[in-house]
């Protein structure tokens, strides 16, 4: 039986209609052949590269180690695989990952070199990607609080020194929130965050949430720490231009000491907060440090609760309404309730504040807003409130008969949207679920707040009774094209699972552009209306 070799045209041929880019070289590295691929990838014409060396394609990122290896690995008759990045014709940078395998002859003397290569550009970039939304904060860049978590966590354990975790709550932020709106706000954040980076080069610094950041650095005792937290408070000295005026923006900062004050990274970011507490209310420009007497009732709590237990009973609450639109609607149905308390000439949302308060006071707080939705239900018969419960409420059957009281005394449930963080629910999930779903067979509707911000996935979805899902401002920070695709994919999920889903922090006429065009049912922020206590909807 004799077998017929195949012309080279027909070799030629199936080079050709391979997706990977194909190049050989002889022993000495001039290039004989390349594929059509290869021309396409590059940008070099077949006749541009023949003769020629493959360094024509060098980028310069490698160092001279790696075409040490790569040429070892070749003269020992072995294939080498890896990255390589290249540059095109047209200047622009390309990765492609390479298979280069000597061809030898009997004697094991290398006749040709055979390269095949994929371009990986796009893949590595989507993992990039992938890797800072898993960890990043999409704001600042920092770490997110899961990731800083487990870097603290992965230090403690290889820590051979004493360290100090220093927790950071910014002063006066919300005024340039509520005067400046949120997009002032996230420039003075991203600003902060950069300063703190630099201030201590040897430190992880993460953004917790909110105003909220801490850092991790490693200190030999508490003087040294107080030091390097004394240049933290500096780094966030800013000014800022508030209503023709030029206001500086502060810091109150807590630290505790590794292993003085904890082993664990959720001992030591709870008593770091404690301490950070006490100097906000305390009023004081010096790190707080954590003592003992921290871990009970603090006087900050105490005072909070008599303030605002004072101000139901002197009138000085006011619940002010956020209308919220539907974008198949022309009128504004919708509206969310937020709460105010009344101080000096102004009112100012006490809540940020409020995190350890005692239970009394957070209770009372949710009981002061369920009452008043009857009597909100009354004045605006055209509108639906929306109204966030604290922690403390959800999952509670005092709290449950309450809201059941409200109903038979003449509360409209189908016209009331719940609305839960993801961050609160995820903790309690075995505890809340039960709770919301009694609230929705009373005929509550609900929502779930911050969502794509946190770690809610969709198994979390068909376990809640869900009616919304309201996406967080930030993903309107994201870098230019990002927030875009990111919102239509989330938003594409909550259409999947049966949601309307709201995007709040819509301040611009972009961002109003941006929700239409990717779909969203409902959209809440100052570029539609800002809180007011007595407002009219038309």
């Amino acid at each position: 039986m004799t077998h017929t070799l195949l012309p080279p045209y027909v070799l030629q041929a199936v080079l050709d209609q391979l997706a990977e880019s194909v190049l050989i070289t002889d022993a000495e590295g001039r290039i004989l052949y390349v594929n059509a691929a290869f021309e396409a990838l590059t940008g070099y014409g077949r006749e541009e590269v023949l003769g020629k060396n493959p360094r024509i394609l060098k980028s310069g990122r490698h160092p001279q180690e790696f075409y040490e290896r790569f040429w070892a690995q070749l003269l020992e008759g072995r294939a080498f695989r890896g990255y390589f990045v290249n540059r095109r014709k047209d200047g622009s940078l390309y990765t492609e990952e390479k298979v280069v395998t000597p061809v030898r002859d009997a004697s094991g003397r290398t006749l040709y070199l055979v390269a095949t290569s994929r371009d990986v550009t796009e893949e590595l970039a989507l993992r990039e990607r992938l890797r800072e939304l898993a960890t990043l904060d999409p704001l600042t860049g920092l770490l997110n609080r899961r990731a800083f978590e487990e870097a603290v966590e992965a230090e403690i354990l290889k820590a051979g020194a004493n360290h100090a975790l220093a927790y950071l709550d910014l002063d006066r932020f919300k005024a340039i929130n509520d005067a400046l709106g949120y997009l002032a706000g996230d420039r003075v954040l991203r600003k902060v965050a950069q300063r703190l980076r630099q201030a201590l080069p040897q430190s992880l610094v993460g953004r917790l949430g909110g105003d909220e950041f801490a850092i991790w650095f490693p200190a030999h005792d508490l003087l040294e720490a107080r030091d390097k937290a004394r240049v933290l408070l500096k780094a966030c000295a800013i000014k800022v231009n508030l209503g023709g005026s030029s206001v500086r923006l502060e810091a109150s900062l807590g630290l505790a000491l590794y292993p003085l004050h904890g082993v664990s990274f959720g001992e030591l970011v709870r008593r770091a907060d404690l301490a950070m507490y006490r100097v906000k209310a305390q009023r004081l420009r010096e790190p707080g440090v954590f003592t003992p007497d921290l871990e009970g009732l603090t006087p900050q709590a105490l005072t909070l609760e008599a303030e605002f237990h004072q101000a139901l009973l002197t009138g000085n609450v006011a619940l002010f309404l956020q209308g919220i639109k539907r974008l198949e609607e022309a009128r504004i149905r919708d509206a969310e309730v937020l709460f105010r308390l009344r101080r000096e000439a102004d009112y100012v949302n006490p809540l940020p504040q409020m995190d350890l308060s005692r239970r009394a006071v957070n209770e009372a707080l949710d009981g002061f807003v369920v009452r008043q939705l009857r009597e909100l239900q009354t004045r605006y018969p055209h509108l639906t409130f929306w109204a966030n419960l604290t922690p403390w409420s959800l999952g509670d059957e005092r709290f449950l008969s309450l809201v059941e009281q409200q109903v038979q005394a003449g509360l409209d449930p189908k016209r009331v949207v719940v609305e839960v963080s993801e961050g609160v629910v995820l903790p309690q999930l075995g505890r809340i679920v039960p709770f919301l779903w009694k609230l929705k067979a009373l005929g509550f509707q609900i929502a779930l707040d911050d969502f794509g911000v946190g770690q809610t996935t969709l198994a979390h979805l068909t376990r809640l009774p869900l009616d919304y899902l309201k996406l967080g401002r930030e993903l309107l920070a994201l870098q230019e094209g990002r927030s875009e695709a990111l919102l239509r994919h989330l938003v594409g999920i909550g259409h999947d699972t049966g949601l309307k889903v709201v995007l709040e922090g819509v301040e611009t006429e972009a961002d109003w552009a941006l929700a239409r065009s990717v779909g969203v049912d409902l959209v809440q922020g100052f570029f539609l209306h800002r809180p007011e206590p007595n407002p009219h909807f038309d």
